[in-house]
């Protein structure tokens, strides 16, 4: 009796062992792509592991579509942003985060600047300017977001305008 006692609590263990380890969440990206994994923490980026490897990886939130935890609930993030042309420049995004753009693909530079040569609309008007400028030139190339490499502001002096600058690389899903 001791011996069957014995046999049915070592293979419960191994049971629920193997069972747990088949434990795993799914991460399913904008793009399509699904990685199986182990979800550590989702905050403004979701860090997970592998399953098999101990190294710790992370993904900016805006790559990711939803996470389907192994528990089976379901965590859906930001909607796909879609940009068709220069009509949807306005869902543009500019961020100086390099970890926003690191699950997304280069679609090219794009660069934007607008002076006001005397006309005092004032440095904030040029830079709104600026900015619509180059958001433009990101959605031409159907990007949805743009990492912000340089800008250049000067003010206006008593020989010349203000100015804005500013230049970055266009990302997108695809």
């Amino acid at each position: 009796m001791y011996k069957i006692f014995l046999f049915l609590l070592v293979a419960s263990q191994l049971f629920f062992a193997q069972h747990s380890s088949n434990k795993h969440d799914i991460v399913i990206k904008h793009s399509g792509d699904s990685l199986k994994v182990q979800v550590i923490s989702v905050d403004d980026k979701v860090v997970f592991k592998y399953l098999e490897e101990e190294a710790t990886n992370f993904l900016s939130n805006n790559c990711i579509d939803k996470i389907i935890f192994a528990s089976g609930r379901e965590q859906k993030f930001d909607d796909k942003v879609i940009i068709t042309g220069v009509k949807d420049w306005e869902k543009v995004i500019i961020t100086t985060n390099p970890d926003d753009v690191k699950c997304l693909v280069r679609k090219g530079e794009v660069r934007a600047s607008s002076s006001n040569d005397w006309n005092f609309k004032g440095k904030m008007g040029i830079d709104k300017k600026a900015t619509m400028k180059i958001k433009k030139e990101a959605a031409k190339l159907n990007s949805h977001v743009i990492l912000l490499e340089d800008q250049f502001k000067k003010n206006m002096t008593f020989w010349s305008g203000a100015t804005s600058s500013k230049y970055g690389i266009a990302y997108s899903y695809e």
